[in-house]
């Protein structure tokens, strides 16, 4: 995946860039980002926030989360679950807590 991000990169800026280096520091730009965010969504067809291109400033890091499933897969077991149970153990806690009657 990095590649193929580094390849679109490389269309919009004239040159390659490192894996790890980071966007800014690359010399791309806020607006140049933007237009990478554009053609990300375009051409590969991925969901992907702009500020995603912010909070993962280099082609690794962007890469590894545009390669994360975006939910578990059936066979996978889904742990956890809500903070503090389910929204009625939430409210019998409430209740039992305050004192009061259902």
């Amino acid at each position: 995946m990095a590649e193929r991000i580094g390849a679109l990169v490389e269309e919009l800026v004239g040159r390659r860039i490192a894996v790890g280096e980071n966007f800014f520091e690359a010399g791309l730009t806020s607006l140049t980002l933007v237009r990478l965010h554009e053609t990300i969504t375009g051409r590969l067809g991925v969901d992907l926030p702009a500020t995603a291109l912010f909070t993962y400033p280099n082609l690794g890091a962007l890469a590894a989360f545009l390669s994360e499933p975006a939910e578990p897969s059936p066979r996978e077991p889904v742990r956890g679950g809500r903070p503090g149970g389910s929204r009625r153990e939430v409210r019998a806690r409430l209740r039992r807590d305050r004192g009061t009657p259902r």
